[in-house]
């Protein structure tokens, strides 16, 4: 540990990290540098099988790095590929998918790229995210550095909206005149399409609620915060749809975004055009962070359930991707543990469907409880003929995938956020189903993750 050595980059981990070989023939990772480059680097955190390096120099460059080396122990954001060019980022994420697929899934490699079907690649890789959560240090708003409390550097115009940047920018500078330690986060949402914006501030606080709120409500208005955002907005044709506050007082709720949240002024959500349709995005509930792609994952999906009658959204959230996948004549039933995600559901269907409600009916269930043929029994669901699944990143539980063969639907399809566990899955569905096509999607460009629609029929 601490000693130099000189090592090639092979390939990248599943975190974009690079992986070369030592001399000793122990796996070595170092963040920052890419296939085809040579780096001096300092052994840090070793194990049996591997270590952690810290690159000191890049000595040879490889023709896909379109940026220089950064040092990534000050950078934040969560971009390891942002020196990457897009079309190295784009192979790494469909490499990724097909290696999770071949190596966990177990599917022979010649099968597997008959399978997989190209990446689809961002429109735009920059700028494309409707939805930051920054944190507030000593008078400055950024993103953490990984695994630290310190705000780290990043290249704004790589992932966050340009008004979110201008945001930023007119709070800060209001903190410069208006020091205040009240406050610890910020989170902005907002849609280009509607033009409308919701402003989240959020404090560790650990007093009286009341007081935490009269306080903070006070300082946004005499420090010229409030007026700062609204001037902010009006310039570039935006509205203001809302200020929030949120109390998370512990690593839990600061963690799952929890806490307190109370409205400051104006409403608590903003409207998304959604695969052409109106949609409410509520503050605190999940929306897929770039519009544009998870357009491209509906579509992707309704092309797996054409001639699909009756379809069930498991882990349905807010109901966004059934309502994006929903053509004439479909039936969505939308299962969700979380309340207020079904809450917000059934308001969507009154936006995006109207006169068509029926269509769309929403249960407050845990999947893994769920009773499927209880409830088809009593009539309460009518029987399926296809299900779309969208689970957490941890995948489905193994009692999950023995509910979805027991309905016996013809065709699945299953949407993932991590190849890892969506092979793990796999491996268990095709006793029963048999895989038509897996199809990788660049949600995050730059970033490290992938998602992935893979399309299931019954053997």
């Amino acid at each position: 540990m601490g000693s130099e050595a000189v090592i090639s980059i092979k390939a990248l981990g599943s975190e974009g990290q690079g992986i070369g070989v030592l001399e000793s023939g122990k796996t070595a990772f170092a963040k920052g540098v890419f296939p085809g480059e040579t780096a001096r680097v300092r052994i840090g955190r070793e194990t049996s099988r591997y270590c952690e390096c810290e690159v000191l120099e890049l000595l040879e460059q490889s023709e896909n790095r379109i940026s220089p080396f950064i040092p990534q122990d000050k950078v934040s954001g969560g971009l390891p590929l942002a020196c990457l060019s897009y079309s190295g980022q784009l192979k790494f994420k469909h490499d990724k998918v097909r290696d999770c697929i071949v190596r966990i899934a177990g599917i022979p490699e010649a099968k597997a790229d008959e399978l997989m079907r190209p990446i689809r690649g961002a429109g735009d890789n920059r700028r494309y995210r409707n939805h930051m959560q920054y944190a507030v240090d000593n008078g400055k708003i950024g993103l953490l550095v990984s695994g630290s409390h310190e705000l780290g550097t990043y290249d704004e115009e790589l992932i966050e909206y340009e008004i979110f940047s201008k945001i930023r920018h007119r709070i800060e500078s209001s903190f410069e005149r208006a020091p205040t330690r009240l406050l610890t986060g910020l989170v902005l949402r907002a849609s280009l399409r509607t033009k409308e914006v919701l402003a989240e501030f959020v404090s560790s606080g650990t007093g009286p609620h009341e007081t935490l709120i009269r306080d903070i409500t006070n300082y946004l208005t005499a420090s010229g915060i409030t007026e700062g955002i609204r001037q902010v907005l009006q310039d570039d044709g935006f509205d203001l749809n809302g200020i929030l506050l949120r109390i998370s007082p512990d690593k839990t709720s600061l963690r799952t975004r929890g806490g307190k949240r109370v409205v400051i002024e104006g409403k608590d959500c903003y409207d998304e055009i959604f695969c052409g349709r109106r949609l409410r995005i509520k503050a605190g509930s999940f929306f897929q962070v770039n519009t544009e792609q998870a357009e491209v994952l509906c579509e992707l999906a309704s092309e797996g359930l054409k001639g699909s009658k009756v379809i069930y959204d498991l882990y349905c959230g807010c109901g966004t991707l059934g309502m994006g996948v929903k053509r004439e004549g479909q039936k969505i039933f939308g299962i969700e543990a979380v309340p207020e995600a079904i809450e917000s559901a059934k308001i969507n269907r009154k936006l995006a469907f109207p006169g068509e409600e029926d269509d769309l009916d929403y249960l407050c269930r845990d999947v893994l409880k769920t009773d499927f043929r209880s409830l088809i029994a009593k009539g309460k669901i009518p029987s399926c003929d296809a299900v779309i699944t969208d689970p957490p990143r941890k995948g489905m539980d193994a009692g999950v995938i023995k509910k979805i063969l027991e309905l016996n639907a013809p065709r699945i399809v299953y949407v993932s956020c991590d190849p890892a566990t969506l092979a793990r899955d796999l491996k268990q569905l095709t006793r029963v189903y048999e895989i038509k096509s897996i199809t990788p999607v660049d949600m995050f460009p730059n970033a490290a993750g992938v998602e992935t629609v893979c399309m299931l029929i019954k053997t």
